[in-house]
Order: structure tokens, then sequence, then C-alpha cells
């Protein structure tokens, strides 16, 4: 401390001298000059007093700033300017009666904005006039343009006040260039005290130099101006010595000495403080750090921080002071602050991290607050240690606590009844005050009144203690204010999609009432296209206070794919896959695509277009071709054929869209095993499938490729045959449900439950390839071909068939977009009924991914119920949708 002090009054004492020794050293030879200065003519339109009063008074200012200038005041020749132009013989008069050396007049002319000075000096002793001089400046900075005026009359009467040439001396390491940077004097410029003196001070706060000083040389062509400097020691190197548990990278990240760099001791205490931070990072609480500088050669130096680290300390206990209604274990498990425990010395548990300690104060204060303690207060952590570990105690004030009173809803009235809203808060199921609940009814309450076009309604909350039931009376009080329109819906950033194509999946239209559920509901239908890297929605003011305008503005991503890939699943074996496709056609929102799979079971060729608004409606159709061969265990199925598919939102408001769906197909049965079912072997030959599904479907969920929260829930019913033509006749009932629920930690839990029927028509027979088979990834995986079997041992498909998968996703590599997951699979299929104390189950995990080749996903199913015969697990693999 008194080093420190010592450096600075040093340094002050520096500056101090140097400003004198320039005080006392380059005044002009000779006693000051005397200078009259008379009135400008001023030419303008504006008004000429006014502007030649400033002037003059500026102009006069800055000469009495000049020590070596004797200004000749005004009042002493006022009576011989009465009434005369301003003119050099004038001038020449007024300067031999007031004895000045130098008569200064001129001319002032406005152009705009800008000031142009013509002025003359008149050189008293010599009877002559000097060349003329011109100056220009800016109407609004008539005081620069007045300082600009002085030291041009200064150069011109006394040369020898120019700045001939600066020189720097003494700096070996900083450039010259960077010390001329901060200096106000310069090569060509008046010489003026005070700005060397502000110079002196300029070049010591650069930071480098421990003396700075100045001297000025009077030459025939002006003053030579040095400034010596005397450069603070470089750091040639950085020693860190006795770091055992961090290694020396981790230190040097923290600390700012750095070799090659200019030494400065504050810092490098600074240092030692960062270090000790570190340290205590890591549980060494006990760590000293110690600092010392010492030379390195002639002119540098080292810097070394010696450190003793000791033991690591851990949190030995937390304890609590002041909590009675919870207890220590209670409080202690809110906490992220843990004690020492077994696995302390493998990971970070039982180390104190104090702003990790400081949000578990929150914390804990927010559960208080939240729990009808109104009045609680969780004091600052009281942290103690020595040689066994650290110790941790919280204090408490807890207050009373309070009951939920009364909860009233006050002010304007809503389209929905006071009741109905009563009954949406969340504060009125509470027993216990909550101020969480409070908050969560606040934006309750403000989404209900934005829905009915009030975007700017006010809810206020207001708690009454009512100290003899302790309890609490809330009151939200509602000011909706007047109605709002969308006025304008501006789109930019969308150089390919068309504008159409974004307006169409919009909730809001221009010139409707204000509506804050149908802007979420716009950007979660924006943001389900997958067309835009980011979207970004702001609302702003209109032409007046009824009117609102929606600015969204999007970046667009590729939406073309191009994939190539290899892999293995248990039902298709090994498998290559190749796909053309494009999300988003010509910007118009449809879809074409390309795909191939060529596996050494199953070969599928597949041309698909999708067209989400046919004609402009909201009609949506997709139109499909393929060809399938797919090996089965005792017979081959070649499938060619074509559909389309409409669909149409039936009823909007409740996300419910019906479909009705048209295929024919030829699928020709051959290469029957000789051995195989007399069931089988009359399923051999070509037929052809005519039908018609008709299917119902609700998609509720954020996202198509990662949902974190909503459903999917379809019900269908397919009919072919009969007045449908073809040679097979059933009907197919299928129903699916998939939820998602999002968990902390940007965790999922999604569930899917799917069952069938199908029944042949009277007189009919059921095709084998269109009863129901599980097995694979996206049924039971880790199992293959599961469903009843003929008599041969070949399984033939059920009739029935139920399947739930349950898929816990926690993100694996996040800033790569891929996921982890961990399954059970449960289903079956039968010839009839349900049984569902029949279902085979599996068990794994995986991982998905949206690579650039399309989404992929690798899982790894283990089979739970083993039969005889059957491999323990199998990997699946499959790039395209997920479940």
């Amino acid at each position: 401390m008194h080093k420190k002090l010592s450096l600075v009054i040093c340094g002050i004492f520096v500056i101090g001298l140097a400003a004198f020794l320039l005080g006392a050293g380059i005044s002009i030879a000779g006693e000051a000059a005397r200078i009259a200065v008379l009135p400008f003519d001023i030419f303008t339109s504006a008004e000429k007093a006014s502007l030649q009063e400033a002037m003059s008074r500026q102009l006069s200012s800055e000469f009495r700033k000049s020590k070596n200038v004797q200004l000749v005041e005004e009042k002493s020749f006022a009576d011989a300017l009465a009434g005369q132009a301003v003119t050099e013989a004038l001038g020449f008069k007024i300067g031999s009666m007031t004895g000045a050396a130098y008569v200064v007049l001129g001319s002032l002319s406005e152009f705009g904005e800008s000031l142009s000075a013509d002025i003359r000096v008149l050189d008293i002793r010599r009877s002559t006039a000097l060349p003329p001089l011109f100056v220009q400046g800016k109407r609004s900075a008539i005081d620069k343009l007045a300082a600009e005026l002085k030291s041009t009359v200064l150069l011109k009467i006394a040369p020898e006040l120019r700045i001939a040439r600066v020189e720097i001396q003494g700096n070996r390491k900083i450039g010259s260039s960077a010390i001329e940077q901060v200096l106000k004097s310069r090569q060509g410029s008046l010489f003026s005290e005070e700005d060397v003196s502000a110079d002196i001070k300029a070049i010591y706060k650069m930071g480098y130099f421990n003396d700075v000083s100045a001297e000025t040389k009077s030459t025939s062509e002006g003053r030579i101006l040095v400034f010596s400097v005397q450069e603070k020691a470089m750091i040639a190197e950085v020693q860190i010595e006795g770091n055992k548990a961090l290694s020396r990278s981790d230190i040097e990240a923290v600390i700012s000495a750095k070799p090659k760099q200019i030494l400065n001791a504050e810092k490098v205490k600074a240092d030692v403080q960062k270090i000790k931070e570190l340290y205590d990072s890591k549980g060494y609480y006990n760590a000293e750090v110690l600092d010392r500088i010492e030379s390195s050669g002639p002119k540098d130096m080292r810097v070394v921080y010696r450190i003793k680290e000791h033991d690591r300390l851990f949190i030995e206990k937390i304890s609590f002071e002041g909590n009675k209604t919870y207890t220590e274990k209670e409080l202690r498990n809110m906490l992220s602050t843990t004690e020492k425990g077994i696995l302390s010395f493998f990971t970070d548990s039982g180390i104190l991290k104090r702003e990790q300690l400081t949000q578990d104060v929150a914390k804990l204060n927010v559960f208080y607050l939240n729990n009808g303690f109104m009045n609680a207060k969780v004091g600052e952590p009281e942290i103690s240690y020595d040689r066994k570990g650290i110790y941790v105690k919280i204090p408490i004030t807890e207050g009373e606590r309070y009951r939920v009173g009364t909860v009233e809803i006050t002010g304007d009235e809503l389209t929905v009844s006071r009741k109905d809203l009563l009954s949406k808060l969340k504060i009125a199921k509470k027993e216990h005050f909550d101020r969480e609940a409070i908050m969560k009814d606040i934006d309750y309450l403000t989404q209900a009144c934005n829905d009915e076009g009030y975007a700017y309604a006010d809810v206020s909350p207001r708690t009454v203690p009512q100290e003899k039931t302790q309890s609490v009376d809330v009151m939200f009080d509602i000011t909706k204010g007047q109605h709002v329109y969308f006025n304008r819906i501006e789109i930019t950033g969308n150089t390919k999609t068309r504008d159409k194509v974004i307006r169409r999946e919009l909730a809001i239209k221009e010139g409707e009432l204000y509506n804050s559920s149908n802007l979420k509901k716009s950007y979660a239908n924006l943001n389900r296209l997958r067309y835009f890297e980011e979207i970004d929605f702001q609302t702003e003011k209109g032409p007046d206070e009824s009117k609102t305008d929606v600015n969204i503005r999007v970046k667009e991503k590729q939406t073309g794919l191009l994939s190539l890939g290899a892999g293995y699943s248990a039902q298709d074996r090994a498998m290559l896959t190749a796909q053309i496709s494009q999300q988003n056609l010509f910007g118009r929102g449809q879809i074409l695509s390309l795909k191939a799979n060529l596996g050494s079971k199953t070969t599928l060729y597949q041309l698909s277009f999708i067209e989400p608004y046919l004609m402009d409606m909201p009609l949506w159709s997709k139109f499909d071709l393929w060809n399938l061969e797919r090996e089965y265990n005792s017979y081959d199925l070649d499938s060619k054929g074509g559909g389309v598919t409409l669909g149409y939102p039936l009823w909007p408001q409740y996300q419910i869209n019906g479909y009705i769906a048209y295929r024919y197909s030829l699928d020709d049965v051959t290469n029957v095993d000789g051995d195989a079912s007399n069931y089988v072997k009359d399923q051999e030959g070509e037929n052809t499938t005519s039908g018609v599904t008709l299917s119902l479907g609700r998609d509720t969920t954020d996202d198509n490729m990662f949902p974190s929260k909503g459903s999917k829930n379809t019900i269908a019913v397919e009919y072919t045959g009969g007045p449908l033509g073809g040679t097979v006749g059933f009907t197919k009932y299928t129903l699916s449900s998939t939820w998602f629920f999002p968990l902390p930690l940007e965790t999922v839990l999604g569930t899917r439950a799917r069952a069938g029927y199908i029944s042949a028509h009277s007189g009919e027979r059921l095709p084998i390839y269109e009863r129901f088979y599980l097995g694979g990834i996206n049924s039971l995986r880790g199992l293959r071909d599961v469903g009843p079997k003929d008599e041969e041992g070949d399984v033939i498909g059920g009739k029935t068939m139920f399947n739930v998968n349950v898929d816990f996703v926690f993100p694996l590599i996040k800033n790569a977009g891929m996921k982890g997951v961990i399954f059970f699979d449960a289903g079956n299929a039968w010839e009839s009924g349900y049984d569902l104390g029949d279902l085979r189950q599996t068990a794994g995990v995986g991982i998905r991914w949206y690579s650039p080749i399309g989404p992929l996903r690798l899982e790894w199913g283990y089979v739970l119920d083993r039969e005889e015969d059957e491999p323990a697990s199998r990997w699946e693999f499959t790039i395209g949708m997920f479940m």
C-alpha cells in the first residue's frame, strides 16, 4: 500500500515539476506584444450586430488566454471608432494612439452554415500591412473559428512561436507514432504551454512510462519541442511455481501478465487474487499465492507466482438457522450446492462455488415466498473453514405463514365471465399464498384481454394481508383500454418463399382484432414448415392507438435434400438409401420427393408430390407412385401402384383435419416356398387392390422432427373391393395416439399407442400382405416378424394388432442437434381379438439426428421376453421421418 502511494506521489511530482519547468523556460523572449482587435465588417442576411458582437467577444477572449499577447481593450479606442468605417488608415491611427504593436481587422462573410474570415494584420512599427490571411469555420462553432484566427495571427506576427518539430526521446519499445497520437502539440501549430502540460499528462496516462518531461529549443524555423520518456520495464518471462492440482494453462488463462508486455505492478497484484479465486473454485480454499518481480537482463523483468496449494477442502456441513417449517434435509435437497459425498474426489460435488451458492439462496427465498411466507428473508450465507473442510450456515427468517383468502377480479368486464376466469386462476386453487402463481395468473388474464383485442390491457394485482386470519386477499384489477386491430403485416427476408405461402400459415389477418394467441399460433405454424433458420415477430404501434403493425422477419435455409446412405435394420437387413427432395418447390410450399431403398430383403422406389394448398384453398393433396419388391419368409411380393390423398380442415378451431385417399395397386405374390402352408400357397398370383381410406387427424405438436409438446391422433377406415373394383375386398380400421410431454433439462417423454383390426368381405380372401405385422424400428425395436404363425411356423400376420412405444428423449450433442433416446416397446398381433396379457416387450437406447442427409435414427433394442431361437437384441437404422 505504501509502495503504491509513493509511486502515485512520485508521478504527480514529476508532472508538476515538468509543467513548472516548461512555464519557466519556454516563454517568448521580450515583452508580450500589444495587439488591438477592431470590429470586423459583417456580410450576412441575418442580424449583423449580434454576429459582430459574438465574433469580437470570442476573438478577444482567445487573445487574452495567450501569455504572449497583451490585448488593447476596445474601450480605449471606442471614441476613435465612433461612426467611422474600419479601414487600414483608421487601424494605423488607433495603433499609434494606443501604443499597439499590431492591429487586427477584417471581414466575416456568412454562407449558409459556414463562415469565411478575411484578416489583415497591420504592423504599426513598420507602418506596413502583412499579407492577407484567410480562415473558414462553422456558424455553430464560432469559438473554434476564433481560436484558429488567434493561432493564424500569432504564427504570422511571431514565427518563433511555431512548433517546427516534435521529437520523442528515450522510447525503446513504444513507437514514436503511438506517442504522437495522444499529443495536442503538432508540427506547424502554435506553441502553447497549456498544450504541452496536457501532453505530458496524456503520455503518462498511456501507462507505459515511469517518467515524462518536455523541453524546447529555439531555432530560426521556430520551436523544437522534445518529449523525454522513461519506459517501464518489459516482462521477459512469467513463471508459475508450486502448481500441481491445476495446470499452467489453467492459470495462464486467468492472469493478465504476459511476456513482452509492459510490467504493471498493480495488474500483477490483481493476478494474485485471480489465481486465488481459481483455486477457490476448485476447492483449494487454503491455497496461498505470492508474487515476486525480479530482474531479467539489464532492463527487463521476470514475474514469478509462487503457489502453495495445501489440501483440497470440501463442504463438510450445510446448516440452516431460523427454519421452523421445513427441516434441514428438505431445504438441502433444494440446493445445487451439496455436502461432501463418496464421489466428491472424482466430481465437483461438495465444492463451494460462490455464484452457485448465491443462486441457491435466491432459490430458497423464492421457495418461501411461493409457500405463504410473505415476509420471509434468506440471509447471506456464513462461510467458515478449517483444515477439515468448509462449513456453510444459511440464516432464515420465516415470519408468519399466510393462507389464500378471497380472490376477486375487479375493473373492466370481458366477454368471458368472471366466474370462468376465476376458475382458471392458479392462486384460487392454492392453500397458501404463492407469488409465482400470481405472476402466472397475471399472464393468463392479460392473455384473455389480448385475445379479445385489447392489446394494451393492464392487469394490476393487489394483495391485502389479514393479520387476524393470517390470510391474504388477492384482487386482480383489469383495465382493458381500447380495442386494437391488426394494421399492416409486413414480411421481410423471404427471397425464395412466396409471400402468400407465409401468409396462409398466419392465424392473423389485417383488419382483424388483435389476438396474442393467434400471434403465437402463427409463429408455431411458420416454425413447423422448417423453411426458416430464424423467425422473428415484432409488433409496434400503428398510425394511431387503435392499430398495431406486425413485422415478420425470416431468414431462409436450404430446403433441398440430396441424401445417400447405408444401414441395417432387423426387418430389411443391409440396405442402401437415396433420396432427392425439395421441401419448398419453387418457393410455393410444395414438396417433391424421389426415394429409393435398396435392401437385401426390400427394394422400393417411390415418387411423391404434395401440394398443401390445392387451387389456393386449404385443401392438402398428395400424389404417390411406387414400385415395391419384398422378400418374406415363404414368399415374395411385387407391388406397383399409385394413390392420391386429399385433406381439409373440418374443424380448424380444434385443429381437426379430414382426409380421403384412394389407392390402386397391382400386387403379385411369387416364389412361394414348396413347404409353405396351404394358406400361403393360396395367395400365389396377381391381385389388384382398389380402395378408399377415410380418416380424421389432429396434430398439435410444435415440431415435425423433434416435438417437445402436443399430440398426434388419427383414426382411419380403409374400404377396398366391392363397387370400387379389384380382386380383393376387405375393411381395415386403425387408431393411433401419440403424445409428447416436455420435462426439465430439455428432455421429452413421448408415448404412442396403436391398434388395428382388419376383416375380409364376405366371400373374399384377405391378402396376406395386408395383415398386421410388428417388429422393426417403427413398432417393436429389437424384434422382427411378430404375429400369428401358420402350421409351418411362418409368420402370416394378424387380423388385430396393438402396440405401445414409450421414448425418453434427451439432448446428446446440443450444438449438433443430436439427441439420445431410451425406449420401451410392447405389442403383438393376433388372429382374432386382443390379448393384452400376451404382449412382446423390448427396451433399448438410440441416437436421433437431423443430419445433413436427412433425419436419422440408430437404435438398439433388447428383447425382454426372448423366445427360443430368437436373437437377444438387434440394431435398427433408418433415414426418414421420426415417430
